[in-house]
């Protein structure tokens, strides 16, 4: 604690201020790298345990200009027919699972930054922690915000939206500025006192 004058002349003591030390663009780069592995595993995982069994049928390749060259090898070699039959996988996900692949990246992401951990578990790997700009646990709607401009439009467009992150003061991505997040490091928050 720091002693400072107040206006009318006594002592006053003021508590230490928390500064955060925020998340530069590699960190974040490799938390997100850390947690598509983790959701490639578990739609993996999914898909295994939903796929239907798979069929192999046996097709003819096709003639014409779209024939392939075994056709044209076989043509050649002495036999007449036009094309060959080749062996094809068949098997598709059912609509169900698709849906539910499809819900379970948001809620990834979503759940996990809203929670007590405050970050996916690529970012708590790495020590870091999503807040508010204050400091405190985001919510669900909040990370949800946070989540749609960073699929709709941090991502899409060329990932100016986190390509950004160097130049801005806090080194908040475009998804942090709308959602009005900090990416911070958990482990390195310093304390200074306060004038």
């Amino acid at each position: 604690m720091m002693s400072v004058f107040s206006s009318d002349g006594h002592y006053e003591y003021m508590p230490p201020q928390s500064i955060a030390v925020y998340a530069g663009f590699w960190a974040r780069v490799w938390a997100a790298l850390i947690d598509h592995f983790f959701l490639f595993v578990a739609e993996s995982v999914l898909a295994g345990i939903c796929a239907p069994k798979l069929a192999i049928d046996w097709q003819a390749t096709p003639s014409g200009t779209e024939a392939t060259n075994i056709v044209n090898v076989a043509w050649t070699s002495g036999y007449q027919h036009s094309s060959l039959l080749y062996p094809h996988i068949q098997g598709n996900l059912p609509t169900w699972a698709e849906t539910l692949m499809a819900v379970l990246i948001p809620a990834y992401f979503i759940l996990f930054q809203s929670s007590r951990m405050r970050a996916t578990p690529g970012k708590r790997v790495l020590g870091l922690e999503i807040t508010t700009l204050s400091g405190e646990q985001i919510s669900i709607l909040r990370a949800a915000v946070r989540f749609v401009i960073k699929a709709g439009i941090s991502i899409p467009f060329l990932c100016i939206g986190v390509l950004i992150i160097p130049f801005t003061r806090r080194k908040q991505a475009l998804h942090d500025l709308v959602a009005g997040t900090l990416v911070i490091k958990r482990d390195k928050i310093a304390h200074f006192s306060q004038y």
